[in-house]
């Protein structure tokens, strides 16, 4: 297990903020619920600049993954200075205490990849921990706790698949010591240390640890974790009883993505 070190900063600069999601639907209701002075397409279709108090951010969507999100991260760190970067949406409960909606503001994110990725991912077959910022880190608590809302501080795990039982959640648990999982936050950790990029995390509870979820996810999503209309009416006329599971767990991540883009408000305003 190695820790990798970020920069600590209580003074943020005044370039834009990075603002990390995987997924148009975790996207949507966290920009709809800013109150932008401005907005503008930057340079991609999947990256959008919003001004928001005085700050800009830049809102990417990387896709669904630690490569994916890597590489995205890296690629918009090379193209523009970057104040800070913020790993932003839904993630999986690996704490008893963690019930669905709470949010995860991490102290530190865990990359865990699998050895059969390749031989040169060998020496990361094990856990490699990445600390959030401290200055982040409290402004984040500071609001969710004037808020008065449940929430917790602790470790965020990123893993490399959808992760769908129950018992697979209380194993990665206890190997990790997590509050919650994902699948990007830790990767995009990774490529903030290589630019020296203070990086924090902040989750949303999709599914409890005691929750299976039980999707054939794989057979419906792209690559990049978006919904084949086709193949998802498919899934949906093979097995029907999943719809109302289904139509759950997207008013869940709109909720809780919403509740996120209050807090990427105040703390675009905070921090400004």
């Amino acid at each position: 297990m190695t820790t990798a070190r970020l920069p600590r900063t209580s003074t943020i600069g005044s370039a834009p903020f990075a603002v990390f999601v995987a997924t148009q639907a975790e996207m949507k209701p966290l920009a709809t619920s800013l109150q932008p002075t401005c907005r503008s397409v930057h340079r991609s279709d999947s990256i959008v600049r919003v001004g928001v108090g005085g700050r800009d951010l830049l809102l990417a969507k990387t896709g669904v993954g630690p490569d994916s999100a890597e590489t995205a991260a890296r690629r918009l760190f090379e193209e523009t200075p970057i104040a800070a970067a913020l790993s932003l949406g839904v993630a999986g409960g690996l704490n008893p205490q963690v019930r669905t909606g709470d949010l995860i503001v991490g102290d530190q994110v865990i990359l865990r990849r699998n050895a059969r990725q390749g031989s040169h991912r060998e020496k990361s077959s094990g856990l490699e921990r990445f600390p959030c910022d401290s200055g982040l880190q409290d402004a984040a608590m500071t609001v969710l706790r004037r808020w008065d809302s449940r929430h917790y501080l602790g470790p965020i795990l990123t893993v490399d698949r959808i992760v769908l039982t129950a018992d697979e959640k209380r194993r990665l648990a206890a190997e990790s010591g997590a509050m919650a999982l994902d699948m990007e936050s830790a990767a995009i950790a990774s490529a903030a240390s290589a630019r020296s990029i203070p990086f924090l995390a902040v989750r949303g509870v999709l599914d409890a640890i005691d929750e299976d979820l039980a999707i054939g996810f794989d057979q419906f999503l792209d690559e990049r974790g978006e919904p084949r209309p086709l193949p998802l009416m498919r899934y949906l006329i093979m097995h029907p009883f999943t719809l109302p599971h289904l139509v759950g767990l997207g008013l869940r991540t709109k909720a809780v993505c919403t509740r996120l883009g209050r807090l990427l408000q105040e703390l675009a305003t905070t921090l400004s």
